[in-house]
């Protein structure tokens, strides 16, 4: 009796070997070895395919050569008999795969996921995110999910030869018991970084248990692709090339079929768009001038200043034009973009001046939605609109899906660009500064804030921004004048305004950072709820301690229902190693809000900050930078960006979704979770201080005089909730919370946390319903700071 060979797959970096045998034979008597050519043992599952007399093994696909495929059958005699010996080469493999995929299909994919189908005694290795970090390795957090009996896996890395490997990172974390199935398994979460290097590397998990099966996670090219496109955290999915593509596919589509006559008649405000040309390619000045005189709203003047009358075929182009509406004025010579546009001002008859570079173009709706919004709300001051990139192809590509009005975010960012829309009078008064061209949409923006923040964005994608070789859009990286111009904008902002900051270049091109002062420094109270976990609060306090440069603080820990000895033997020499920690008791039920509301009052601080007892202080500035923001009279709360132990993000803020019918949940996340702790996010937005709806009081300061006002935390939320809750009431007093992108700490919550099962889960459903009846307006029209596409 031998097995014998007769097909064979490959699939998500794995080899699976089909062997015809003897349906009489019990597979728990068979056994396997797998080799490379080099000797080295590979992890190998050994299958039955049902109704099938046949045999499969599972084998990571490395790029080692070949295998060695030696199996076993121990017979009940208790010798063991050899059913098959043989090599194969991965040419071989290749090639008897395509084979199988091409002339015996269904049974291909039979082979290439029996390992998915097998549960009782399999240890299985599951991915469930992935990403590419700024330094090109590649992120992959998983779960190892095996039998009870093998909890204790040994968890380790293999190279392209069949070799433990010291190239990657792994960091394995706790284990927690799960019911599935009727069945107790255990499950272990895991990080793995390993460089994208073209080599093929393999996770695996043994538990070392002469009854399971190993589990194994192979990473070739292919299966990397395919995590990577399927398994990415990141927001904005809708961003993504194919996403968006084929969504503004549908949207061309459906403007086909729109008449817009009934559009026209809608009467409201006369826009005059003012657009200053220079040396404009004739091409790209008829798909400008189109895309105005074809707005479904008629209600505008097109001023167009051309400050090259030396280019003849500009100038012959600018005389076809016909229609009534566009007035061209030419000027003697070339004042520069600001002297150029400010002649569009001076001549604008309109109530709204509107921003509109030379080569770039606006959709069908641009005018018709601002006029809509302005009919609604007659007291808006300005103006913008999402946008995206019209390349050289003619595609239009990475939309810029933006925030509503975000103050922080605009001082360290112009995110507002286009099209962007003010009222008259204010565009009149202010008019363009010469002295910041390259930058003088940017300090226009700044000076505007200053005066009215009746700024209303449009979250839809009316605006299309040319790149080309002449065009801002594709040079302005290179444009070193235009960064220092934005920079000094910023600084005079910040001067006007009273506020004691420095206004900083970064590595990013028109990204700036404010460094601001301390005005005074007052007491900050940091409040540190504990129930026993020792060596994990000696962590927090130790690190504040010997890593905070800001010194002005007082710790309180508020002990609540700890029962271990060396628990209590902390509590009672910690204030003896630092004068400034104390310890109060709390001696009712666990309730967050209660428990700091009660060790709100017995601190004395002009400044509160609530902080987990598993938080590790990694930056020395964090407490002085949060401090800096929240001194400010416009802020209320301030969270800082929290990461997992292995470098990944466990918050950058949090922010609300909104529920497209009213059966589903919507409400609060984490925004950008589980990327690399460097990785910008979307439009930079996880690496840099911006407002948000709320932060997480895992890490949150606020003042003093906020928290009374508001009464503190909703004791109605007892666990969850609480934060966003007192986040969104800092939000109802016109105060603004702000997310701290440099003050960073560790937060050793795990990544995996499961699901809440019994009392637990009946106490989040119920939290999750105060929520969102007290706070129904967030579930109905999503987060302001992050648009409807940020989770599509």
């Amino acid at each position: 009796m031998k097995a014998r060979l007769t097909c064979l797959c490959r699939g998500l970096g794995k080899a699976y070997f089909g062997f015809a045998i003897n349906s009489q034979v019990d597979i728990s008597g068979i056994s396997a070895e797998v080799r490379t050519d080099l000797g080295n043992q590979l992890p190998v599952g050994i299958y039955r395919l049902n109704s099938k007399d046949m045999l499969i093994l599972a084998v990571p696909l490395l790029g080692s050569g070949g295998v060695h495929i030696s199996i076993m059958l121990r017979l009940d005699s208790g010798m063991v008999k050899s059913l098959y010996s043989g090599k194969l080469n991965w040419i071989a493999i290749k090639w008897l795969s395509r084979y199988c995929y091409k002339i015996k299909r269904k049974l291909a994919f039979a082979l290439r996921d029996i390992d998915q189908q097998v549960y009782s005694h399999q240890i299985h290795v599951k991915p469930e995110l992935a990403l590419e970090s700024p330094a090109g390795d590649l992120i992959i957090k998983g779960v190892v999910c095996g039998p009870y009996s093998c909890r204790n896996s040994d968890i380790f890395l293999l190279d392209e030869s069949g070799s433990r490997s010291d190239s990657g990172n792994l960091s394995v974390g706790r284990c927690s018991d799960v019911v599935t199935f009727s069945q107790r398994r255990s499950e272990i979460s895991f990080t793995l970084r390993i460089p994208m290097d073209g080599n093929t590397y393999t996770l695996v998990a043994d538990g070392n248990c002469s009854n399971e099966q190993p589990g194994f996670l192979c990473f070739d090219a292919a299966s990397v692709q395919y995590y990577l496109s399927t398994l990415s955290p990141l927001f904005y999915k809708a961003s993504s090339a194919g996403a968006y593509a084929s969504s503004h596919s549908k949207r061309i589509d459906y403007l086909s079929m729109l008449d817009f006559s009934e559009c026209k008649l809608i009467s409201g405000p006369l826009f005059s768009i003012v657009v200053p040309l220079y040396k404009t390619p004739v091409s790209f000045l008829n798909d400008m001038v189109h895309s105005v005189i074809n707005q479904a709203y008629s209600n505008w003047e097109l001023i167009l200043i051309n400050s090259t009358p030396e280019c003849v075929e500009l100038a012959a182009a600018l005389d076809k034009l016909t229609d009534k509406r566009v007035k061209v004025v030419t000027l003697e010579s070339n004042k520069g973009i600001s002297g150029n546009t400010n002649f569009g001002i001076a001549k604008a008859k309109g109530d709204y001046v509107v921003f509109f570079d030379h080569d770039d173009t606006l959709d069908p709706f641009a005018l018709y939605r601002y006029a809509e919004r302005i009919q609604d709300c007659p007291d808006t001051d300005a103006l913008y609109c999402d946008e995206d990139f019209l390349n050289e192809t003619g595609e239009y590509v990475a939309p810029h899906f933006k925030s509503d009005f975000n103050l922080d975010l605009l001082r360290v960012h112009n995110y507002i660009t286009h099209l962007l829309c003010v009222r008259a009078s204010f565009a009149k008064e202010l008019m363009l500064r010469k002295e910041f061209d390259g930058a003088q949409d940017y300090d226009f923006l700044l000076r505007l804030v200053e005066r009215t923040q009746n700024i209303y964005h449009v979250p839809e994608v009316l605006y299309h921004w040319r790149i080309s070789d002449t065009s801002t859009a594709k040079s302005a990286g290179n444009k070193n004048y235009a960064d220092d111009a934005g920079r000094r904008a910023l600084q005079e902002h910040l001067d006007r305004c009273g506020l004691n900051g420095t206004a900083e270049l970064t590595d990013s091109a028109c990204f700036y950072h404010i460094a601001y002062a301390l005005n005074e420094e007052p007491l900050v109270s940091i409040v540190i709820p504990n129930k026993d976990s020792v060596e994990v609060l000696r962590r927090c306090i130790d690190s504040i301690e010997e890593k905070t440069d800001y010194r002005n603080f007082e710790i309180l820990v508020i002990e609540n229902n700890s029962t271990e000895d060396a628990t209590f033997e902390y509590y009672r020499t910690v204030p003896e190693q630092y004068e400034n920690v104390r310890i109060a008791t709390w001696d009712g039920p666990f309730n967050y809000s209660a428990i700091n509301n009660y060790g709100v009052g017995l601190t004395s601080g002009k400044y509160l900050l609530f902080l987990n007892n598993d938080t590790e202080v990694i930056e020395s500035c964090w407490l002085s930078s949060m401090l800096s923001f929240c001194q400010r009279e416009d802020v209320g709360a301030v969270g800082a960006k929290l990461l997992y132990p292995d470098d990944t993000v466990q918050h950058a803020g949090v922010m609300m979704i909104c529920c497209k019918n009213e059966g589903e949940m919507g409400g609060p996340i984490h925004v950008f979770n589980n990327l690399d702790r460097d990785d910008p996010g979307y439009m930079r937005r996880a690496v840099i201080s911006q407002d948000l709806s709320a932060v997480t009081a895992a890490c949150m300061m606020t003042k003093r005089s906020v928290f009374e006002e508001l009464n503190g935390f909703n004791e109605d939320f007892e666990v969850a909730f609480n934060d966003v809750d007192f986040c969104l009431r800092v939000r109802s007093l016109d105060k603004l919370v702000v997310f701290d992108a440099d003050a960073l700490l560790y937060h050793y919550e795990s990544f995996s946390r499961g699901y809440e099962t019994g009392e637990k889960k009946i106490r989040f459903m119920r939290e999750q319903g105060k929520l969102r009846t007290a706070w129904a307006e967030y579930y109905v029209n999503g987060d302001p700071y992050h648009g409807p596409m940020s989770t599509m």
